[in-house]
């Protein structure tokens, strides 16, 4: 009775501590799961100290990032040591805990990223301590991502990317019923939150200097520059927030006011492509660093069961298209997850939970030593700056100003693609004008010649693209619009001649006028049918920036962006006109980058096409085409059985497909028994 009695007068704590914040669950013995809210305000979690290099004064580290270092951050009316200000926020959430709880904290576990050093995991436990929360344990953040993610059924292994404020860190994990095993670590702080942030608010800087000398960046209080830092993130993540989010989450244009008090503000705005262009370098070296990551564990890419994003990072759009395909499949942490984990290791710390393989507590978790990262690995030398346009105060571009003469002016600042986007925005707004005015005729042309135009552009900036025939998509006859085979033989149906006749008739032209003339109304009647509805502005956007995301890379970006589009044309007419465009960005994805890794995303969207339309003869020779080149590299690395197996399906696409036919003679094999096994047609 004591003991039970003891036993519910205790909880366990768990804690996420984080560079912005500090989430934190405890539950009690048997007892659901409870949520602490712990306020972002009052506490330092960011702080402005002088940059040592680069365009930007200042930098913002994080008050986590400063443990152990001996540093004095902002406090109150003044200062204190960072060591002090954690203890300080670790006692205050242990009592809030106790408060609510009724109970005592009896354990407690914290997650922090695997890179920590140990001066600082040092610190973070004295800071615990003298808090009142002993006795501590501290895991990775991997760790207890898996831990939250699983149950104590679960088994697997785990490719954990998490991208945070600080930076990005890999952990690749094996989770056996209950039992966890960490193999390997890798990050950086050169990919992340504040860098991104840090990038945004250095463009702006860069523009003062030029136009205001270097003083004019000097002398701003630090409460100046944290309020400067809040904007430059609003900024970025409006415009790396999903397409389909409401307009206050995602937009093309963010503007950023900079007013640091040395003269008049300035203003500048960012576009959301140029936010891809800064992003996908980034986003590009955290999957090589998985890879290899991979790599040195002896860890295939197929043996991946689950890649876990965690981290707010991971939200942002470019993030997500970028790593997809680095596991079997991709799962999205709540922003609780890593508390979750670390309590559920404290509930086994403290006798309360126990896996189904029998070991409990500190056995149910093997974390090992952990190495060091190497400060030459963190560089991102091919990294672009990030592009911002200035503009004066007193007459901000508005971020709708669609017009020739704004694409004219981006395009003689290098803005290519942006120009080409709009352009072709401004050509289906006239189009759409000039149907509800009434002149068909003339919008029926101009949608003909803008057709024509766009797949000149589209064959010129996607080599992957084949470009065949004569018409807008590449590889393929463009269709005739709609309505203008009838308008262009107006002209040589010429009525008049028929009066001309009539006098040979003089006797019976005064009783059969009407009848004469009804050939001639037919014309006149023809138009009460509703005109083609002109396809949606939304729609041609999205199209538009699909062919624009190929040009940067955004592979699976363009895809489902190109299906949106498609998506969104359902009720118009032109929607058959749409998904030839949306099949030509998906081959254009797929054979833009014939690297073996990429096979699977272009094999997947290559029979997403084809499901879209099993006639287009194209897309079968595109998936022959690709797939053989994958068994001629399956070959080249000796992978054999494999070479055999793309061979049957590339002769399933193409039975007389002579590349196919050569390669599987020399393999000594015959091929053709493998086709027909259903993996390749639906």
């Amino acid at each position: 009775m004591t003991a039970a009695r003891a036993a519910a007068d205790r909880v366990s704590l768990g804690v996420d501590f984080g560079a912005t914040g500090v989430r934190a669950l405890y539950a009690g013995p048997g007892e659901r799961v409870h949520r602490l809210d712990v306020p972002a305000r009052g506490w330092p979690w960011l702080v402005c100290a002088p940059a040592g290099a680069g365009v930007l004064p200042v930098a913002f580290p994080s008050l986590k990032s400063l443990l152990s270092g001996g540093r004095s951050v902002p406090w109150r009316e003044g200062t204190a040591d960072a060591d002090t200000v954690v203890t300080r926020m670790l006692r205050a959430l242990r009592e809030r805990v106790e408060e609510q709880a009724s109970a005592f904290v009896a354990q407690t576990v914290i997650s922090v990223p695997a890179s920590f050093l140990s001066s600082q995991r040092q610190a973070l436990r004295d800071a615990a301590r003298e808090a009142g929360l002993a006795p501590v344990r501290l895991i990775s953040d991997s760790m207890a991502a898996v831990m939250g993610h699983t149950t104590d059924r679960d088994s697997g292994t785990f490719l954990v990317y998490g991208m945070g404020y600080d930076g990005f860190e890999l952990g690749l994990v094996r989770g056996v019923r209950g039992h966890c095993r960490a193999l390997r670590y890798d990050g950086a702080t050169t990919s992340g939150g504040r860098a991104f942030d840090e990038a945004v608010l250095a463009s702006a800087v860069r523009l003062l200097r030029a136009h205001r000398g270097p003083a004019s960046v000097t002398g701003a209080p630090a409460e100046v520059w944290l309020g400067h830092r809040e904007r430059a993130q609003a900024a970025r993540q409006a415009l790396s927030g999903p397409e389909d989010a409401d307009a206050s989450a995602a937009t093309d244009f963010a503007a950023l006011t900079l007013d640091l008090g040395t003269g008049p503000a300035l203003r500048m705005g960012v576009t959301r492509p140029n936010m891809d262009a800064f992003l996908e370098p980034h986003v590009r070296r955290t999957v090589r660093r998985a890879q290899t990551l991979l790599d040195e564990a002896g860890v295939a890419g197929a043996d991946v069961d689950t890649l876990l994003l965690v981290g707010g990072g991971t939200r942002m759009e470019q993030v997500r298209a970028g790593v997809a395909g680095l596991g079997r499949r991709t799962a999205y942490g709540v922003p609780e997850l890593l508390a979750l984990g670390a309590l559920k290791h404290a509930v086994r710390l403290g006798g309360g939970g126990a896996s189904s393989s029998g070991s409990s507590g500190a056995a149910a978790l093997e974390e090992g030593l952990l190495e060091p990262a190497d400060p030459h690995r963190d560089t991102l030398a091919d990294a672009p700056a990030l592009t911002a346009t200035l503009f004066p105060p007193d007459d901000p571009p508005d971020p709708r100003r669609r017009d020739v003469a704004q694409a004219r002016h981006l395009a003689e600042q290098g803005r290519r693609q942006e120009a080409v986007a709009l352009l072709r925005d401004i050509v289906a707004e006239a189009r759409e004008l000039l149907v509800g005015l009434g002149a068909e005729v003339d919008a029926s042309r101009g949608a003909e010649a803008s057709a024509g135009a766009t797949g000149a552009s589209s064959a010129e900036a996607y080599p992957g693209t084949t470009s065949g025939g004569t018409g807008t998509y590449a590889g393929r006859e463009a269709p005739d619009p709609a309505g203008v085979p009838e308008q262009r033989a107006e002209p040589e149906q010429k009525p008049n001649p028929e009066p001309e006749r009539k006098p040979d008739t003089r006797s019976q032209s005064e009783q059969k006028p009407q009848p004469e003339r009804k050939p001639d109304s037919e014309p006149e009647s023809a138009p009460t049918e509703a005109p083609p509805a002109p396809m949606s502005r939304r729609a041609v956007r999205q199209l538009s920036r699909a062919r624009d995301l190929l040009g940067l890379g955004q592979y699976e970006h363009a895809v489902q962006t190109s299906h949106a589009a498609w998506q969104e044309a359902t009720p118009h007419a032109s929607r058959a006109d749409l998904l030839d465009a949306m099949i030509d960005v998906h081959c254009a994805a797929a054979m833009a980058d014939m690297a073996p890794e990429r096979f699977a995303d272009a094999e997947r969207w290559l029979r997403c096409a084809y499901g879209h339309d099993p006639t287009n003869e194209r897309v079968r020779g595109l998936l022959a085409r690709r797939t053989f080149r994958h068994a001629e590299e399956l070959h080249r690395i000796g992978a054999r059985d494999e070479a055999i197996e793309a061979l049957g399906k590339c002769l399933t696409w193409d039975p007389e497909h002579p590349g196919a036919e050569a390669l599987s003679r020399r393999l000594g094999r015959d091929v053709r028994n493998r086709r027909g096994r259903g993996d390749v047609l639906d």
